[in-house]
């Protein structure tokens, strides 16, 4: 089990590392005091993925471990926050959002 966790965790490194290579090919990547991490995560019907989605069965800590350093300086809470959300679609993906997070609370209404 723990080799699979292993691997399952090199796995999303590899993904991770390799979209933020390609967006700093693009354009500077940005860095925030604050940042205001959203996961959005779309899971496809099937006959156990209701059962699967489950946030302790998801890699947040490796998506949120392996942004920190790159677009805010920790992963406490002067530095980050961060949301998760699930929905079903055809296929299965993982959306990562980052933003400045004062302009987050400022476009979302939070006081």
């Amino acid at each position: 089990m723990k080799r699979m966790t292993e691997a399952i965790e090199e796995h999303w490194k590899a993904m991770l590392h390799a979209a933020i290579e390609e967006t700093a090919q693009q354009r500077p990547l940005p860095y925030f005091d604050k940042a205001m991490v959203e996961i959005e995560i779309v899971t496809p019907r099937g006959s156990n993925n209701a059962k699967l989605w489950d946030t302790s069965n998801r890699a947040i800590n490796v998506i949120i471990n392996n942004l920190k350093g790159i677009f805010f300086e920790d992963d406490n809470m002067e530095h980050m926050a961060f949301s998760i959300v699930g929905r079903w679609g055809e296929k299965g993906v993982t959306m990562i959002h980052i933003l400045d997070f004062d302009k987050s609370r400022q476009i979302k209404g939070i006081t």
